[in-house]
């Protein structure tokens, strides 16, 4: 190896060798195989003769079916789904549940998983702020929808680097799903690198998850083992160069409009209903509030309006959105040609002066003033008659420092002649905990009046809030588009280091993409994707189906899944490999085509039972002489637990529960959450990725942090991870939730209660020692210890 490597530097790879040399780059052929029902088990079973070797028996039907649940849902089949296919005497009783299987909503639930965590998907920004992106689940229910429609592949691919060509922008989320350094600093070239490391992240990502070839290895100099030069690195920025993060809009469904529509109509009745709880004109009106002002004044001529800021409860001001309204219309809005200008803007990528009149709310779309006091402006394109103007601090409600608490507006049919149509100098003082309902004043009136204007109030805040979030709906965080400047070839990696100027292009060795310099930024991308995406690519279709391999036995035919490049494993069956790669692509690169010949195959229905013999020539199951048993994922113990206490919330889809305490600051801090709720009983899946942070119960099981990609999950035993399924509040709860359950469901016997509880965590009935010793364990020590064993128990926690 040592020789190797000095070779290839005295003569970098990339020129030395021919790409016809290593398997993984020969083009895909279907090899010729005779004599097997199913291919799967005619290779599988060539090997293993070959070493010795045979098949194990099928598995018990009881077997078959816990482990298929487990493996393609990542939840335990319920009794009821046991029964039914144990009593199917068809011959294809299993056929017909795996199509049931495969139909369900939580097939892709849990098999995005495993593509989430390839694409180093987060929903925190990482490095030293992690500051959220509230956004970023559009992209995740997207590859959940993906998979469950059974989206041929090769769109799938070009979905996700050329969606907004192709109608799909959520898709392009890919290209923005991993970390990025929003930390602007005042070096040059710090800023130039922060750049390039964005670039490198989308570079890695896009060559490691579809081609399986580490390309990042040539930023700095030819790649040292395959053949990729540093000047292909720099065609494949050229093509991504004019991709950026941040959120994107996208149209909202006449379903949310109608909503929208409807909310803005109840708050319009709220609102005059509580009319009357106002005092009337001559007293001072209520204090700024940080989540809404209205100001209201005589119609006036103006084509330009500016909002004077005299000083502010903290720092520099911050306002989220400035509306002028003409009648019902806001006529602030960028859309409609308004300009916005500013004294000067505070330099942060969320706070930006573009944000003024966006039309969204919230601190993430807001801006702040350069100093603690200062003016924000808006022209219109044309004279407007208006009469009243609506602004805040930050309508979601989160943020009360930054507050406007003196200022004045004004405007001008031109900039030299101004007139005061409104300020704070009729406005109650500030307090530092002023609350909402400062505008109403209820105790003038009757108990039971002032009862219900406080209800009104209530509801008027609900109402408020969720036409935040419709209004957010429209926003999904995704790859933001614009023609890039030239690429050059850098030095070293040197930003500063500037050698010839490289056209967009892929890996030269396998295709010329024959991009010219000025190319249309999204032009760069859609050939990228369409070779990628080509049934003539060597890779593509093989490094697919080898992670489903990997997926349904632990391992893949290819044991480096993100690498098939020189340095990565050889294929232990190679044939197997190229007869899945040909026959995937032939059936409309569908997935589930090949979920259904791995599942159908004997080499996956057969049992996981040791044999001495055999683990004295594969000890590892390399070459699957039995069904590798193996620990669920973090994510499929967590839902099973929760699914066995009955109270697992199946709502899909949607902005994810978080499972930490997070203090708002510049720099966010995680704290894990110290109590559960139902809100915290949906699928692991809808938990809010945070990058940087582990989950406190469940990270320990080998959940990995999203900062990088993740091909394949690292395997460990530790002391905490059994610490936390016995010891942890949430298992604890849990466990006594269950106990609930089994005495709902049972009764107070005992006996019916362990073989309830049996049928629901494994599946089967208990044998008589097992009633017998569980028994008297829940005599002795309570039925809730008697379920948190079982939730420890190895055969609750391991695939069969």
């Amino acid at each position: 190896m040592f020789f190797v490597a000095s070779f290839f530097t005295a003569l970098p790879l990339c020129q030395a060798i021919d790409i016809k040399d290593h398997w993984a780059f020969r083009p895909v052929k279907r090899p010729v195989i005779i004599g097997a029902l199913n291919p799967i088990d005619g290779l599988i079973a060539k090997k293993l003769h070959a070493n010795g070797l045979v098949h194990s028996k099928v598995a018990d039907r009881i077997t078959l079916v816990r482990r298929l649940y487990l493996i393609m849902h990542g939840l335990p089949p319920t009794p009821e789904q046991v029964q039914e296919f144990i009593h199917d005497s068809a011959p294809d009783a299993f056929s017909r549940l795996i199509e049931k299987v495969l139909a369900s909503q939580r097939y892709g639930e849990r098999w995005a998983s495993h593509w989430l965590d390839l694409v180093r998907f987060g929903e925190t920004t990482g490095f030293e702020t992690n500051r959220e992106r509230p956004n970023a689940w559009h992209y995740r229910d997207w590859v959940i929808d993906s998979l469950n429609i059974d989206k041929p592949y090769d769109q799938f691919i070009r979905e996700q680097l050329v969606g907004d060509a192709l109608g799909q922008d959520i898709g392009t989320g890919f290209l923005v799903a991993g970390p990025n350094d929003i930390v602007k600093g005042q070096d040059p070239k710090l800023g130039k690198m922060q750049r390039m490391n964005e670039l490198d992240d989308m570079i890695n990502a896009t060559g490691t998850t579809f081609l399986g070839l580490t390309t990042g290895c040539a930023r700095c100099h030819d790649h040292k083992f395959d053949p990729i030069s540093q000047k292909d690195y720099y065609s494949m920025q050229a093509i991504f160069a004019g991709v950026s993060h941040g959120d994107r809009s996208l149209k909202l469904s006449q379903k949310i409009k109608r909503e929208i529509q409807q909310k803005k109509a109840e708050k319009v009745r709220l609102k005059e209903s509580l009319s009357r709880f106002i005092p009337k004109s001559g007293a001072l009106r209520k204090p700024v509030s940080f989540t809404y002002n209205e100001e209201k004044f005589p119609a006036i001529k103006a084509k330009i309006v500016r909002f004077n800021i005299d000083r502010s409860n903290s720092s520099q001001p911050c306002i989220d959105e400035l509306e002028i309204f003409s009648d019902k219309d806001n006529v602030a809005l960028a859309s409609t040609g308004a300009i916005a200008t500013s004294s000067g803007d505070f330099i942060h990528p969320f706070h930006k002066l573009e944000h003024i009149n966006d039309g969204l709310y919230g601190n993430s779309k807001s801006w702040i003033a350069a100093e603690s006091t200062g003016w924000i402006q808006i022209q219109f394109p044309k004279v407007e008659r208006i009469d009243r103007i609506e602004w805040a601090r930050d309508r979601e409600g989160k943020f009360s420092d930054r507050l406007a608490v003196k200022y004045r507006i004004e405007v001008a049919l031109n900039a030299d002649e101004w007139v005061q149509v409104s300020s704070s100098s009729d406005r109650k003082p500030f307090l530092k905990d002023n609350q909402e309902n400062a505008l109403y004043e209820f105790s003038g009136f009757p108990q039971k009046e002032a009862k219900k204007g406080k209800m009104m109030l209530s509801e008027l805040k609900v109402i408020e809030k969720q036409l935040v979030d419709l209004q957010n709906q429209n926003k999904v965080y995704a790859g933001n588009f614009t023609q890039p400047k030239a690429t050059y070839l850098l030095y070293r990696g040197d930003p500063d280091a500037k050698r010839e100027e490289v056209s967009p292009g892929a890996i030269s060795a396998f295709a010329s993409l024959n991009l010219s310099r000025s190319e249309p930024e999204q032009q760069r991308r859609l050939a990228l994707a369409d070779w990628i995406a080509s049934p003539d690519n060597p890779l593509t279709s093989r490094v697919l189906v080898n992670r489903l391999w990997q997926f349904h036995f632990g391992d893949g035919i290819v044991g480096t899944p993100s690498d098939f490049g020189i340095n990565g494993m050889s294929p232990t069956h190679p044939k197997l490999l190229d007869w899945l790669s040909v026959e995937f692509m032939e059936n409309d690169w569908s997935i589930k085509h090949i979920h259904r010949l791995i599942l159908n195959s004997k080499t996956w229905q057969q049992s996981s039972r040791p044999n001495i013999e055999a683990m004295k020539i594969d000890a590892s199951t390399r070459l699957l002489w039995r069904y590798p048993i193996r620990r669920l994922a973090a994510e499929a113990i967590r839902d099973s637990v929760v699914m066995m206490s009955g109270v697992l919330n199946l709502k899909s889809g949607g902005p994810g529960f978080n499972g930490f305490q997070v203090q708002m600051e510049n720099v966010r801090h995680f704290f894990p959450k110290k109590s559960y709720g139902p809100s915290d009983w949906r699928r692991m899946i809808f938990m809010t990725k945070v990058r940087q942070e582990q989950e406190s119960v469940f990270g320990v099981f080998d959940c990995p942090d999203a900062s990088q990609s993740v091909p394949k999950r690292s395997r460990s035993t530790t002391p905490l991870q059994a610490l936390n399924l016995l010891n942890s509040t949430f298992l604890m709860q849990q466990a006594e939730i269950f106990s609930y359950r089994l005495k709902r469901d049972v009764g107070s016997n005992t006996v019916a209660q362990v073989k309830h509880a049996f049928e629901l965590c494994f599946n089967r009935s208990p044998s008589k020692s097992e009633v017998h010793s569980s028994s008297a364990f829940i005599e002795s020590e309570g039925l809730s210890q008697f379920t948190r064993a079982l939730f420890n128990s190895n055969e609750f926690v391991f695939v069969p």
